[in-house]
This record gives C-alpha cells, structure tokens and sequence, in this order.
C-alpha cells in the first residue's frame, strides 16, 4: 500500500512539473518591417519581422521575430513593407539557435506609414 502511494505521488509530481513547463501561447499584434531571413541548417521560419517598438517577451526585450505562417505567396507580395501582424506567440527551439520566439500568424496586412507632424 505504501509503494502505491509513492508511485501516486511521483506521478503526480511528474505530471505538474510537466504542465508547469508548459508555456500558454499568448496572443499579441505587433508593427514592423517584414523581411526575408536564412539561418544556417534551415532554423528559420524564413521571415523575420523587424519590430517599430522592442517588446519584452520573457523578460527579454526583442526587436525581431521570426514569423510562421501558411500562406507564403502573401508574405512574398509584403516583403520589405510596414506590416501590422497578429498572432499567437510560441518558442521554437534550435540547435544552433538555441529556444527562439516565433509569431504563429493569423492574421497579417500592410500598415500604411504614420504621418508625423512637421516640427516647426
């Protein structure tokens, strides 16, 4: 009876440290410059998107993201353009990259350029 118990518990312990390692891919919209991108080996998603603002993404803050997404022929028509792209965020691990974030994209357009104000 009691080796049932001990093996319940490190069971369960197993399971928590398991779903704990777990991150929830989190859901952001981002601005940037998207562009092409090859890393050695093929660990690149193929684009990158050269962000506006640097953001925090665990603790760290980036100025790039790698960008993931299905239809390739879009990212090809907004190449080197001002781009605003939604998506949920997700780390990709490689192994000469080592653990990199990527922005899973569902939803991508072209962001016309902001006007500034003409400084007197």
């Amino acid at each position: 009876m009691r080796i049932a118990w001990i093996t319940a518990g490190l069971i369960f312990a197993v399971v928590g440290v398991c779903l704990e390692a777990q991150r929830p891919e989190q859901e952001i919209t981002v601005i940037g410059k998207l562009v092409r991108a090859v890393a050695i080996g093929g660990e690149s998603t193929g684009w990158v998107l050269d962000l506006e603002a640097p953001i925090n993404i665990d603790g760290k803050q980036v100025s790039s993201i790698q960008v993931s997404y299905r239809q390739t022929a879009k990212l090809a028509k907004l190449e080197n353009k001002r781009v605003k792209a939604s998506g949920k965020l997700a780390q990709r691990q490689g192994v000469e990259t080592g653990e990199q974030p990527v922005l899973h994209v569902s939803s991508i357009k072209e962001a016309k350029a902001t006007t500034q104000a003409a400084l007197p």
